[in-house]
């Protein structure tokens, strides 16, 4: 005999307190980032990143760093806060006007992935100056990308395309707001 308090219930859990209208897709797009090896994966890249740049000789400490720093914001800039939608078709088109960062559990700030997300970049700043021992050129580059990825990351950012810029007409602008092309129109 099953007891029923051990079936799962999908579409009724929605209406809990806490819960967001896109919990009833499981998103295999950004589910993986919640496994259990995940975060070291994720560390242990970047080390071998800086380790292969420290180890050519083309590079400085103070250089392989920043440039760890560099290839690991561009990188991630462009995966969680440039591209949009899920290539799953079992989620309909859902997520189409979301990128991978605005993706990750389901939209709900501050969760512990995202301070990760949060944290890393940070650490990465730190360690990127304190090795260049502050020198002026890369600390502006080192900070200038820092604002630019935590500034992406922040809840309030959330949906936010500023000036338009990776909006997609008819997913993120309604059809009604669009500037036509001739007055014709």
């Amino acid at each position: 005999v099953m007891s029923t308090g051990t079936l799962s219930r999908s579409y009724s859990d929605k209406f809990l307190p806490g819960q967001t209208d896109y919990d009833l897709f499981l998103n295999r797009n950004v589910d993986w980032l919640t496994g259990p090896f995940f975060k070291i994966s994720y560390v242990i890249f970047i080390l071998l990143v800086w380790g292969l740049l420290h180890i050519s000789r083309y590079f400085s400490a103070e250089d392989s760093w920043t440039a760890t720093n560099v290839i690991h914001g561009v990188t991630t800039f462009i995966i969680f806060h440039w591209i949009k939608g899920c290539p799953d078709d079992s989620t309909q088109g859902e997520y189409n006007a979301m990128t991978f960062y605005e993706q990750i559990d389901a939209g709900v700030p501050w969760t512990n992935t995202k301070k990760f997300l949060m944290l890393v970049p940070t650490i990465l700043t730190w360690i990127s100056c304190h090795e260049s021992n502050y020198k002026p050129i890369y600390t502006i580059v080192n900070c200038g990308l820092f604002l630019i990825l935590i500034i992406a990351k922040i809840p309030q950012m959330h949906g936010v395309r500023i000036f338009g810029i990776n909006s997609t007409p008819g997913i993120d602008i309604p059809n009604g707001l669009r500037r036509s092309a001739s007055k014709d129109e």
